[in-house]
């Protein structure tokens, strides 16, 4: 699983570089980059001029960790993106995965992706 988790977080890298990308980030969940600096409680400017910030990269993290346990429900990058983003979850407050991790609970998202991984459903 570790693997599998490292390999998706590739989706989020630009070549050649250590940190997450928000662009790469932003585009593949087909958000703007106004509303990954919103999820990620940064302003515009820290998001474009400084990605490698601490936090940016911090945040960029939790989300890709719930989205790496997401793809290995929903293997499709694409499917998964829609998901993460669209589909409200009654046992998080109707929130959807982003909604979820946006207001810090990536954890709960989490628990729950694991829990709907073991045959229940959410």
């Amino acid at each position: 699983m570790a693997s599998e988790i490292q390999e998706s977080s590739e989706l989020f890298r630009e070549s050649g570089q250590e940190g997450l990308s928000p662009t790469r980030f932003a585009k593949l969940l087909d958000i703007t980059e106004m509303e990954l600096a919103s999820a990620l409680g940064v302003h515009l400017n820290v998001l474009r001029l400084h990605p490698e910030d601490e936090r940016v990269q911090s945040r960029l993290s939790a989300f890709s960790g719930v989205f790496a346990r997401l793809l290995e429900l929903r293997p499709d990058p694409i499917a998964a993106a829609f998901h993460m983003k669209n589909t409200p979850i009654r046992v998080l407050s109707h929130r959807t995965l982003f909604e979820a991790v946006k207001d810090n609970d990536s954890q709960e998202a989490l628990r729950y992706l694991q829990t709907i991984s073991g045959g229940q459903s959410g």
